[in-house]
C-alpha cells in the first residue's frame, strides 16, 4: 500500500506498513513514469519502497525514517541537489546505506570516485527490470563490484537494448 502526495511528490511513510522481512529502499528520481515503474517493479519483488521526486524530499524521507533504509536508488541528475550529494547526506545518517546510481549519462569524475566506495553501484539507462533487480540484490547482500565491472555491465546492457523485450527504463 502506498499513498502518493501530488503536492510534496513523496509517498507517505505512514501508509507504508513495516514488515521486518522486507528491505527498505528509497527511490529518488524526477520522472514520474520512470519512478512509478521502478517503484512497482521493486515492490512486486518484495521490497518496501519509499519514493521522492527530488533530492530535498528524498533527504527528508531519509531523516524521518524510523526504520533503517537499506538502499538508496537515485538518478544522478535530480532536481535541487545531485544524486551524489543526496547519497553523501543519507550516508551520514545511515553509514550502512548502499547506493545505486542510475543515469543515461556516462559517470563524471566525482561519480567515478564515489563508485570506488563500498556498496556503491551504477546502472546505465536504458536497462532491463531484471538488471535493476539483480543489482539491487547484489548491493543489499553487500557484493562489492569495481567501477570498471559496473560500467562494463552497463555498456553491455546499453548495447543489448535493441533486443530487450521486457521492461526497459529510458
Amino acid at each position: 500500500p502506498r499513498a502518493w502526495s501530488q503536492q510534496s511528490g513523496m509517498h507517505s511513510m505512514s501508509d507504508c506498513p513495516r514488515r521486518s522481512d522486507r528491505s527498505r529502499i528509497l527511490l529518488v528520481g524526477e520522472s514520474d513514469r520512470v519512478r512509478d515503474s521502478l517503484y512497482t517493479l521493486l515492490e512486486n519483488d518484495g521490497y518496501e519502497v519509499l519514493a521522492a521526486n527530488n533530492g530535498t524530499d528524498g533527504l527528508a524521507i531519509c531523516r524521518q525514517s524510523i526504520y533503517p533504509i537499506k538502499l538508496l536508488v537515485t538518478d544522478y541528475n535530480i532536481p535541487d541537489i545531485s544524486g551524489l550529494e543526496l547519497a553523501r547526506e543519507c550516508t551520514r545518517i545511515n553509514r550502512d546505506l548502499s547506493v545505486l546510481y542510475v543515469s543515461g549519462l556516462e559517470p563524471n569524475k566525482d561519480l567515478r570516485q564515489e563508485l570506488q566506495s563500498r556498496n556503491r553501484g551504477f546502472l546505465g539507462k536504458p536497462f532491463r527490470g531484471s538488471d535493476l533487480l539483480r543489482k539491487v540484490k547484489e548491493l543489499l547482500l553487500g557484493v562489492e563490484q569495481s567501477f570498471e565491472t559496473a560500467l562494463t555491465a552497463a555498456q553491455a546492457v546499453t548495447l543489448a537494448s535493441p533486443f530487450i523485450a521486457s521492461l526497459t527504463v529510458v
